[in-house]
């Protein structure tokens, strides 16, 4: 009996910490596109109590002593905002396709057919669905998806539950990974929105000087015609760009961990 009394502070103290844990890789779960948006809310769950318990199996170290009290409402806020910035991260590394779908669906002129999102309340165009999902499955493929998770996990050992942390030191780093990946989707989408202006210009020229042949009313397939011929001629080295931007994630979360940690004087 006297050792199961002498074992309370320490179990307390575990719960205390596997609820910070799950804090932390709550927010990641929530924030980054992995697991999906449309993945159901159980299956969420689970994910996160297992990724906590093999993150407190894994690195037990926490920076302070922890107790279930309302201590942990102060120490709450930073694991989830840590959670929250690792998966931001992920975000953002996957955005670089998300803008090549975009500019896809404006240079193809087919955004009037929208498919709607039900997690953002938004509407997607129908090119731009397809190209997101084929950069998911390409984020997916380079093994980018577990690259975020092993960093989540790691996180743990380098910046320990209770660890006093700026996240705000993190900001300019963020910024400097959206203009990265703003340029990479903007880059790869080049050559289509270049035909699309070439095709467009050309056929305001012809109406220009023949108004008789009502261009317009073919020109919407010469538009789409062409984008698709160039995107389906493109998709190879789109994917070569986007797979390359996807294998600076590791890098990236490490740097906003970095600038995240506490500075020694």
């Amino acid at each position: 009996m006297a050792s199961i009394q002498d074992m309370g502070p320490y179990l307390l103290s575990e719960a205390a910490a596997l609820a910070l844990a799950v804090a932390r890789v709550s927010g990641f779960v929530t924030v980054s596109p992995f697991p999906g948006k449309n993945v159901p809310a159980q299956s969420k769950i689970g994910l996160i109590l297992l990724f906590a318990f093999l993150a407190r199996a894994a690195n037990p170290l926490t920076a302070v002593n922890l107790t279930l009290d309302f201590n942990l409402l102060a120490i709450a806020p930073t694991e989830l905002g840590i959670g929250i910035l690792i998966g931001f991260i992920v975000r953002l590394t996957f955005t670089s396709a998300e803008i090549l779908a975009s500019s896809f669906a404006q240079a193809t002129g087919l955004t009037m057919g929208a498919v709607y999102d039900p997690a953002l309340g938004t509407e997607d165009p129908i090119p731009a669905r397809l190209v997101s999902m084929f950069g998911m499955l390409l984020f997916v493929a380079v093994g980018a998806h577990r690259v975020a998770i092993a960093y989540t996990l790691e996180s743990f050992r380098a910046l320990p539950i209770g660890t006093a942390v700026s996240i705000s030191a993190a900001a300019p780093s963020v910024v400097d990974f959206l203009a990265q990946v703003t340029e990479v989707g903007v880059r790869i989408a080049l050559p289509v929105m270049a035909v699309a202006l070439v095709v467009h210009v050309a056929l305001a020229l012809i109406a220009r000087a023949s108004p008789s042949l009502q261009i317009f009313s073919v020109g919407m397939g010469v538009t789409v015609a062409a984008g698709l011929l160039v995107i389906m001629g493109s998709m190879n080295d789109a994917g070569v760009g986007l797979a390359a931007d996807f294998e600076r994630e590791g890098a990236r979360i490490d740097q906003i961990l970095l600038d995240s940690a506490p500075k020694t004087p």
